[in-house]
């Protein structure tokens, strides 16, 4: 089970979890050619993609995606706003949705618009929680084996304030990891830094130190992560 990060940044979003069968994509803010092109133009592996809300870098190319028949999961508030449309649109509920070998169950952000992070749980991966784009998560979990989790800014660097209130801060991520049992974690992968308002190298170092048994990277893009749920 591998994380491909295909694009992590306020340009456009997608990302892959992709096993030797079953590929879920997370966000449509790329280019179908460049979502075709990272699985060699072969869409027949694809189960599904998960939209987490209506900004343009997390679903402009959702149309797209529809027309090449890729069915999308989002909420009845992206798919409006969107306006999107077609019989391959699947509105979420809070209930759990199968989708071929993986459990999605999603969860409602503040990000100033309708907003959801996705708990998703795989027999090889076990599981994996996806919250960018939010201020904070009111949740807290168990079990959690990879955290795909926003850092976006930091205070002390940064350099406007469009990001405060509607993007996790470093502090903010930092706050929930503790809160959080982070025993079982093998991987925390930080989304969606502000190219102006954070620091890489200091990101992950701080991370680390929350979670100093889990592998901590940062979502570049072209960066691979094992998923495995067991190390061997």
């Amino acid at each position: 089970m591998t994380l491909k990060v295909l694009s992590s940044e306020s340009a456009g979003n997608c990302y892959l979890i992709e096993s030797d069968s079953q590929c879920l994509i997370i966000e449509a803010g790329i280019r179908l050619q460049e979502l075709k092109l990272s699985l060699n133009f072969d869409l027949s592996k694809v189960i599904g993609c998960l939209i987490s809300h209506s900004h343009g870098d997390h679903c402009k190319y959702a149309r797209d995606f529809l027309k090449a028949g890729i069915d999308i999961y989002t909420s009845k508030e992206t798919i409006a706003a969107a306006n999107l449309t077609g019989h391959r649109l699947f509105p979420l509920s809070p209930l759990p949705v199968q989708l071929g070998q993986f459990t999605i169950k999603c969860f409602p952000v503040p990000h100033g618009v309708p907003t959801l992070g996705f708990l998703i749980k795989h027999h090889l991966a076990g599981s994996v929680l996806f919250v960018t784009d939010a201020a904070y998560i009111p949740n807290k979990f168990i079990d959690l084996t990879h955290i795909l989790i926003e850092a976006n800014y930091e205070d002390s660097i940064l350099t406007n304030d469009r990001s405060v209130g509607h993007h996790m801060s470093l502090d903010t991520c930092l706050e929930f990891l503790r809160a959080n049992d982070m025993r079982q974690v093998r991987n925390i992968v930080l989304l969606h830094l502000s190219s102006l308002n954070s620091d890489s190298k200091k990101f992950a170092k701080s991370v680390q130190s929350i979670a100093p048994n889990a592998s901590v990277s940062i979502a570049d893009k072209g960066l691979e992560v094992n998923l495995s749920k067991y190390p061997f």
